[in-house]
This record gives structure tokens, C-alpha cells and sequence, in this order.
């Protein structure tokens, strides 16, 4: 077991060094080449009109856990609780990162939107989070949906046996590193956020899903100042956090759950 755990840290350790040197090199030579092209910022002082799109719902500030929620609302107050988490790349939320503090605030949030209770949804990081608070706290998820996001302890599982896993991973050992990632994907006036949603190898298959304005939605949010840092630290704090002192009988879960899984063909 130690041996086997010696060759994962050396594993990531590679892994790390590796994709670390060859995205500092790619950011060098992209200000070698074009400075002023790498460099480039448009100033997005007012928010494209599908961000503010009543169709989608209104936005409300909520004070939990400390914190100030953003938060878009929508559908009869009436009806039982629907709470949708998201993943990254999205909004930020401004907080502590650990796995406690992330379910600290859904645990608050809940009874501040005026419910004791809800339908759980959390799709990539909001998924990781769901898993937390659905496995901490049944008695306030009355249903679990989550997408694209394994249980903790499966993908730890995959993390520790599967090579492919670990190498398919290799952006979270990447967002280790102090301000690289941020520099990254703000380069070429956040050209990386555009590629990820309409490329051919990464982006949606159907282009008129994801048109131009949708694309400067993103690049909006993620202009101002602190919105990189913040979901990327969601990540450095992966290996930060405490350990999961949670015990063995708490680990089953309890609560209804389906899981939906997108899988590129």
C-alpha cells in the first residue's frame, strides 16, 4: 500500500512538472511572438443583454453563512425548492474553498431562501458539493440530481488505480500553481474560455447553441476583477482541505439520486 502510494505522488509529481513547464513555455512564447495580441483586454463595463434576460429569472442577493450569495430565480415560490449548483467555468462564489466551507453554505442557504428542504441538482464542482451536503445532510436534500460528477470516493478510486484518469486530470495539478492558470485563460483577451466552448476537439457540436454573445457572457464574468482566482481556488484547495472524517455508515447515500452522464462520442 505504501508502495502503491509512493508511485501515485511520484505520478503526480511528473505530471505536475510537466504540464506546468509546458504552459509557462506556451506563455512565454505567445508574448514573444505578439505582445501586444497575448496582452490584449477588451473593457466589458456593461454586461451582454442574455446575462440580464428576465426569461431566465430575477437576480437576488442572499445573505448565508456569512456570505453574499448571487443567485437567479425563478418558477412559483410555492412549489418545493429546486436548487441548481454549478461548476466551473461559471459565476464565483466568494468564500472559503475547503469541501467544509462549500457545504457549510448550501447547509445555510437553504432555510435563507425560505425552505427547510430541496431538490439537489449540481452539475461539475456544484456536483462535488451536492455529493457533500446530500451525504451530510439527507434530511435536507429530498432528491439528489447531479451531472457529470462521480462520488467522491469513485473518483478517488479511478485518481489512484487508473493512469488514463490521472492524465485526463492533469488541468487540477495545473491550477496548483499561483496565478499561471489565471494568466492562461485571460490570454488573448480570454480567447481560452471562447476555444473551450466552440472549438472542434472541446467545444458544443451544435455552434448555433453557443452563439457569439453567449461566449461574451463568459468572457464578462470572468473580466472582472478576482473571477478567475476564485473558482480556480476550488481546486487548490482539493488537496488542502481536511480528510473526510465522516463515518463508514455515513457513506452510503441515502437520498434518492439520479445521475446523468454526457459522454462526448
Amino acid at each position: 500500500m505504501a508502495l502503491k502510494k509512493l508511485r501515485l505522488l511520484a505520478a503526480v509529481a511528473v505530471l505536475f512538472c510537466v504540464y506546468a513547464v509546458g504552459q509557462l513555455l506556451y506563455v512565454l512564447f505567445a508574448l514573444l511572438r505578439n505582445p501586444r495580441k497575448a496582452l490584449k483586454r477588451t473593457a466589458r463595463d456593461i454586461p451582454p443583454a442574455c446575462l440580464l434576460d428576465p426569461a431566465l429569472g430575477s437576480h437576488e442577493y442572499v445573505t448565508a453563512n456569512g456570505l453574499k450569495f448571487h443567485c437567479v430565480c425563478a418558477g412559483d415560490t410555492s412549489k418545493p425548492l429546486m436548487l441548481l449548483l454549478h461548476g466551473f467555468p461559471e459565476r464565483v462564489w466568494s468564500s472559503e474553498y475547503s469541501f467544509n466551507h462549500l457545504t457549510a453554505d448550501i447547509v445555510e442557504l437553504i432555510p435563507a431562501l425560505g425552505h427547510s428542504s430541496c431538490i439537489l441538482v449540481g452539475h461539475d464542482w456544484g456536483g462535488v458539493v451536492s455529493w457533500r451536503v446530500t451525504q451530510r445532510y439527507p434530511e435536507l436534500v429530498d432528491r439528489h440530481i447531479v451531472l457529470n460528477c462521480p462520488h467522491g470516493r469513485v473518483f478517488k478510486n479511478f485518481l489512484e488505480n487508473s493512469w488514463t484518469q490521472l492524465r485526463r486530470s492533469w488541468f487540477i495539478f495545473l491550477f496548483q500553481i499561483p496565478r499561471l492558470p489565471e494568466a492562461l485563460i485571460s490570454l488573448q483577451d480570454y480567447q481560452f474560455l471562447e476555444q473551450l466552448f466552440t472549438s472542434h476537439t472541446s467545444g458544443v457540436k451544435n455552434r448555433d447553441q453557443f452563439p457569439a454573445e453567449v461566449v461574451e457572457a463568459y468572457k464578462y464574468t470572468f473580466s472582472r476583477p478576482g473571477a478567475l482566482t476564485g473558482p480556480i481556488n476550488y481546486y487548490r484547495a482539493m488537496f488542502s482541505s481536511p480528510k473526510d472524517s465522516l463515518p463508514r455508515d455515513k457513506w452510503t447515500i441515502s437520498v434518492p439520486t439520479l445521475i446523468i452522464w454526457v459522454r462526448d462520442k
